[in-house]
């Protein structure tokens, strides 16, 4: 695995990268099944490991941000990954331009997580906007977990008439059924057990649908089945799965963001129309 620290010395190899996996490192299994991914469609796979503080709405959520790169190193060399970018922001700008949206998707970017993270989604479609000027992949991969984040880059390839295949992957999850996060790591023994509940959650909305109950009731038995538990409900919302919009005649997703103690976690489960 060929390593770079240098955004010029990457561009100078005059690198095909075929498939990108754009990361901010402490990887897990989720970013590992992404890799696994890439290495069998294509041969020139790249990795990003670059933490993006724009993206953090708060300090302290920037600072213990775990860091493990010599651990991430090894796992990307396991894999047989061909070349990992680690760059340092000043080289990031200097080497790309910033990404200029005529007509923000703020259906997007300004609900759901965007509503609480004030920012965080034009973060991160400029940084993907960035890397994709100095990367220039065919193909990029993104997991399902973070869902919204998905339907973000879907609209910076539109938009920017990028030709990149964006291609998803499953969310990995536990034994428990927790969603694999860099911040699960934050979590004691104990907050990790009540994490499981979010998911269990998730399936319990996807049986009231099917059972015909309305949004409404749902939402409020969603925030009461919480209310035995150290865990407070961010946000739950149950959207058009292609659009994110408040439309339920179609397939459907059920979205959610909670905080155990100082973290917070996302997941989501789709829920298809029944014929």
């Amino acid at each position: 695995m060929k390593i770079f620290y240098s955004v010029e010395d990457f561009l100078q190899s005059r690198l095909h990268v075929k498939s990108f996996i754009p990361t901010m490192g402490n990887l897990h299994e989720g970013h590992l099944s992404l890799v696994r991914k890439a290495k069998d469609l294509s041969s020139n796979t790249c990795v990003s490991i670059y933490v993006n503080k724009a993206q953090f709405d708060k300090e302290d959520d920037f600072k213990s941000y775990p860091k493990t790169l010599e651990d991430d190193i090894k796992k990307l060399q396991n894999l047989n990954v061909d070349y990992l970018l680690i760059p340092e922001e000043p080289e990031i700008e200097k080497f790309s331009k910033p990404l200029i949206i005529k007509n923000e998707p703020t259906h997007l970017t300004k609900d759901l997580c965007g509503k609480y993270r004030k920012g965080h989604f034009l973060a991160v479609m400029d940084i993907v906007h960035r890397f994709f000027q100095i990367v220039r992949p065919e193909n990029v991969f993104f997991g399902m977990k973070d869902y919204q984040q998905l339907m973000v880059i879907k609209e910076l390839i539109k938009s920017q008439n990028y030709e990149v295949n964006l291609i998803e992957s499953e969310t990995i999850r536990s034994n428990e059924g927790l969603a694999l996060s860099s911040r699960n790591k934050n979590l004691s023994e104990e907050q990790l057990q009540y994490a499981s509940e979010i998911y269990k959650s998730l399936k319990y909305a996807k049986h009231l649908i099917k059972q015909g109950c309305e949004i409404d009731e749902i939402n409020t038995k969603i925030y009461q089945y919480f209310e035995e538990f150290p865990i407070e409900v961010e946000y739950f919302s149950i959207r058009d799965l292609k659009t994110l919009q408040q439309l339920y005649d179609s397939d459907l997703i059920a979205l959610i963001a909670v905080y155990i103690g100082k973290v917070r976690l996302i997941d989501n489960i789709i829920i298809e129309s029944t014929p």
